[in-house]
C-alpha cells in the first residue's frame, strides 16, 4: 500500500507528459494548416496561378484554427497560464500574489518566515512578477515563495498579531479570544 501514492505520481506525470504530447502536435497540425490557407489565400491576387475554392479555404482555416484552440487547452503549460489569466485589458509588467495550503504529506523542508519553525503544514505564497498580454501570463520575470507554519498562518488570516507572545518555557500562549464576553 505504501507504494499507491508514488504509482498515482507517476501515472499522473505521464499523463501530464501524454498531453503535452498531444497538445504540441494539435498545435503544430493546426499551424500547418493555417500556413495552407494563407497559401491559398496569396494563390487569390496571383493572376497565373489558379483560383483556390474559397469554401475550401475557409473551412481549412476554421478547422486549423480549431486544432490549434484545442491543442492550447489540451497542454499542461498552456493551461496553467490560461488558470493565471488576469484582466483582458492588462498588457506588461503585473504583479500577483497567490496562497495555496502546504499540507504534510508533501514533507515540505522550508521554514517559517515569521517564526523560523519547520513548515510541515502550513500555507505558501507566492509572489510573482510576469508580463502579461491581454492578461495572459506570457513570461515569469520573477518568482518568489513565503512559508508560513499552521499557527502563523492561521494568526494572520485571523487578523490577529503575527508577533506571537512565549511563555518562559517556550510554549505558544493560547491567542486572544475574539468572542464577547458575558
Amino acid at each position: 500500500m505504501s507504494d499507491e501514492p508514488s504509482i498515482v505520481a507517476l501515472a499522473d506525470s505521464v499523463s501530464e507528459l501524454m498531453n503535452g504530447v498531444a497538445g504540441w502536435i494539435l498545435i503544430a497540425s493546426g499551424s500547418v494548416g493555417l500556413l495552407a490557407a494563407g497559401g491559398s489565400v496569396v494563390q487569390l491576387f496571383d493572376a497565373t496561378a489558379p483560383s483556390p475554392n474559397l469554401a475550401v479555404v475557409a473551412l481549412l482555416t476554421l478547422f486549423s484554427l480549431l486544432l490549434v484552440t484545442f491543442g492550447v487547452f489540451v497542454n499542461p503549460r498552456f493551461r496553467r497560464r490560461l488558470d493565471r489569466r488576469h484582466a483582458v485589458s492588462q498588457f506588461g509588467s503585473v504583479r500577483s500574489v497567490d496562497e495555496r495550503v502546504v499540507r504534510a504529506a508533501e514533507h515540505c523542508r522550508e521554514r517559517c518566515v515569521v517564526c523560523e519553525s519547520r513548515v510541515d503544514e502550513g500555507l505558501d505564497r507566492r509572489f510573482r512578477s510576469e508580463y502579461v498580454v491581454a492578461g495572459i501570463p506570457v513570461y515569469t520575470v520573477s518568482e518568489e515563495h513565503n512559508h508560513y507554519c499552521l499557527a502563523c498562518a492561521t494568526a494572520e488570516l485571523s487578523g490577529i498579531d503575527s508577533e506571537r507572545a512565549e511563555d518562559v518555557d517556550g510554549r505558544e500562549e493560547a491567542a486572544p479570544s475574539t468572542a464577547f464576553e458575558r
